[in-house]
Order: C-alpha cells, then sequence, then structure tokens
C-alpha cells in the first residue's frame, strides 16, 4: 500500500479500493454459505469421503450457477450505472477476484483442519499479487490493473489447491448432482441473504464515501480501512480456523465445546486488545510508512486512532457470532444482520454527509455495539455460564 500511495496517490488508491469492495460483495454470494454450513458439513462428516465428495462437488456446482448469474448482473452494472460505467475497467478486472473464489477450496481445508493446504495457497496468492504491483504498476493510470493481479494469485493458488483435492478424492459429476446443487441454492438462501446484507455493512462505506466526498476521501478512508482490515482479516482467519473445532465440540458436547470456544476466543481477544493498543502508541508512525503527507497527518492520526476502536468491539461480535452458527442459531443471526445491515448505512449516509470521515467510523462503532447486545439476548436464555 505505501507503494500504491506513492505511484497512484490517494484519489487512484480510492478507486482501488472501490473496486476491491464490489468485488468482495459478489464474493459472498459466490461463496453462498459454503465457508459456514459447508464446512460445518465436511468437519462433522471428516472421516466419511462419501459424504466429503458429494458435498464437495454438488456446491461447485451450485457456485458455476451463481458465477453466470453474477456475470449478467455485473455486465448490467458496468454498461448501465454511472457510477460503475465511469471506471469500467476497475470493476472489470476487480472481477477476477471473484472468479477466483468461485475456484478457491479453502472453505474445504477448513473443514478438513488442513491448513497446510491454506497456508501454502495463501503465500502463493500473495506472492503473484505482490509481484504484479511492484512489476507492472509503474505510473498513476495503472490503478486499474491492480486488482486483476490480486485475482490472478487467487486463481492460480486456487487451481493448485482444487487438483490436490480431485485426485484425494477422485471428484467427479454423479447423476442427481445438478438436483443437490438446486436444493443447496435453496436451503442457503436466508443464509447467504444476510451474508449479503453484512457486505453491504462491511464493503459499501467506501464507495458511499467515493459518491458522496471524492475519491480522495476515498482514498484517506481505504488507508485507515486497510490498517483496520488487517484486525478484520485476521478476526476472520481465527474464525474460520476455530470454527471446525468449535462445531465438532459442540456437537459431542455442549459444555465441553462452550468451554472450547470461551478459552480460544478469550485469549484471541487479548492479543487483539495489545495489537489496538501498540498500533495507538505508534499511530504517527505507522501512518508516515504509508506515505502519508505531512499535512494530511494530524487529521489522519484523529481519524485512525477513532478507527482502532472498532476492532476492540468487532472481536467479540465475531466470536459471538461463531457461537450462534455453531450452536444452530442461522435464524436469528439472519434476522440480526439484514436489519442491523440496513439501519448501518442509514447511519453511515447520514454521518458521513454530515460530519465527513470521521462519521464513517463513529457509524461503525455504533452498529458493532448494537450487533454485540443483540447476539448476547439471542444467546442468553441458551448460555448459563455458571453452569
Amino acid at each position: 500500500m505505501p507503494y500504491l500511495v506513492t505511484i497512484c496517490e490517494k484519489e487512484g488508491l480510492g478507486k482501488i479500493g472501490v473496486g476491491f469492495s464490489f468485488a468482495l460483495i459478489f464474493i459472498v454470494l459466490v461463496d453462498y454459505g459454503s465457508y459456514i454450513n459447508g464446512t460445518k458439513e465436511i468437519s462433522i462428516n471428516r472421516n466419511n469421503p462419501e459424504i466429503i465428495k458429494r458435498k464437495i462437488v454438488s456446491i461447485y456446482v451450485m457456485k458455476l450457477f451463481l458465477i453466470v448469474i453474477l456475470l449478467f448482473l455485473v455486465f448490467l452494472l458496468i454498461n448501465f450505472v454511472p457510477f460503475f460505467n465511469k471506471e469500467q475497467a476497475v470493476f472489470f478486472f476487480s472481477f477476477s477476484y471473484v472468479i477466483g473464489q468461485l475456484i478457491n477450496p479453502t472453505w474445504i481445508f477448513q473443514g478438513l483442519e488442513n491448513y497446510k493446504w491454506i497456508s501454502f495457497m495463501n503465500i502463493i496468492s500473495k506472492v503473484i499479487y505482490v509481484a504484479g504491483v511492484f512489476i507492472f504498476i509503474r505510473k498513476k493510470e495503472d490503478y486499474m490493473y491492480v486488482n486483476a493481479y490480486l485475482g490472478l494469485g487467487l486463481i492460480i493458488s486456487s487451481v493448485i489447491g482444487l487438483i490436490s483435492l480431485i485426485k484425494q478424492y477422485d471428484l467427479r459429476f454423479y447423476k442427481s448432482v445438478v438436483k443437490d446443487a438446486v436444493l443447496l441454492l435453496k436451503e442457503e438462501f436466508s443464509l447467504t441473504f444476510s451474508q449479503l446484507f453484512l457486505s453491504f455493512y462491511q464493503y459499501l462505506p467506501i464507495m458511499i464515501i467515493s459518491y458522496v466526498g471524492g475519491n480522495g476521501m476515498a482514498g484517506q478512508y481505504r488507508i485507515i480501512d486497510q490498517i483496520i482490515m488487517t484486525f478484520r482479516t485476521y478476526l476472520q482467519m481465527f474464525f474460520n480456523f476455530t470454527y471446525a473445532e468449535v462445531c465438532l465440540q459442540i456437537h459431542m458436547n455442549l459444555k465441553n465445546g462452550i468451554s472450547h470456544w470461551l478459552k480460544y476466543n478469550g485469549v484471541n481477544y487479548l492479543f487483539v486488545l495489545v495489537l489496538a493498543i501498540i498500533a495507538f502508541v505508534f499511530t504517527e508512525q505507522i501512518l508516515l510508512y504509508f506515505n502519508i503527507p505531512l499535512n494530511d497527518l494530524e487529521a489522519m492520526v484523529f481519524f485512525f486512532r477513532l478507527g482502532l476502536i472498532i476492532p476492540i468491539f468487532m472481536a467479540i461480535s465475531i466470536a459471538l457470532k461463531q457461537l450462534l452458527f455453531a450452536l444452530g442459531r442461522n435464524k436469528d443471526y439472519i434476522n440480526i444482520t439484514i436489519g442491523s445491515s440496513i439501519f448501518s448505512l442509514f447511519v453511515f449516509l447520514l454521518l458521513v454527509k454530515n460530519i465527513g470521515l470521521q462519521g464513517a467510523f463513529i457509524a461503525t462503532i455504533i452498529i458493532e455495539i448494537m450487533v454485540i447486545v443483540l447476539y448476547t439476548i439471542v444467546l442468553k436464555p441458551i448460555i448459563r455460564l455458571s453452569k
């Protein structure tokens, strides 16, 4: 990112961020529950290769149906909506990341708790991305190609991982696969619908900022959000790495399972808290590393420290979300997610319009606290920690 700020400037960075958020929203649709229920099913049936085989193939066929629909939707957006039409190339190249996520078999390896393959794929993907940026991004106008290298890295690493699974489980189409894929589309619709609203809450803000305040403000937000996203990415990774084990433990014994969940997430919360405090203390040094112009530094320090409050609450909300899924409270999660996401966009737009960039971070903090309260209300009758 420091390199991109230098070459593409904050306006170019804002456009890159908008394209990336565009891709992440569509990724929620192409994942379609595979990272929640798909991972859970594979975790529970990890010793039954036949069930795993059918589950993998049916989910990938379902994803193929979805990508056709999404390609048509992207075509309509890019050609007929002025906001997207102005930067067609950015959104077109950003969609390559969605293609990569379609192929990405990480959700399978998470269910199998095969973290060596996940690490290998991650390293290959990011090496290709970073190499592409440093080799080919040379002038300000090259901002449109940045997300293409991110997509290319994910596609190549995902193909390698999927080939290994095809060989291991002898994956192939079976007679009723289309029927199973359509059934999955129906079963996972409500969960995916809620995840789509969650993605609006997480990824639409930069588009709103770009629309209201321009690409310069979007670039400032992107710099801070990229650092905050490091926390979000880590917390999501922690969710995924521990989710299969928590599901298995709760499936075997409720009390022990909840104890495992509390132990994992309690230690993790302390770790996140320490990282946030360190980032708060060294705010100026971090921002200068990202090549922030000196005349923007004072304002960016304030925005950054305000943004650091977000992961402190996010660590709690993601931990509670994991417990909701493990206990099968998907319907409660869906209702909370849809309601809070709609409310968050309204609050976000209102605050950004009236108080500028700091409103973006205040709105996010308010929503995270609200979600924690709602999750706690749902879980309180089920969980009695004293028992």
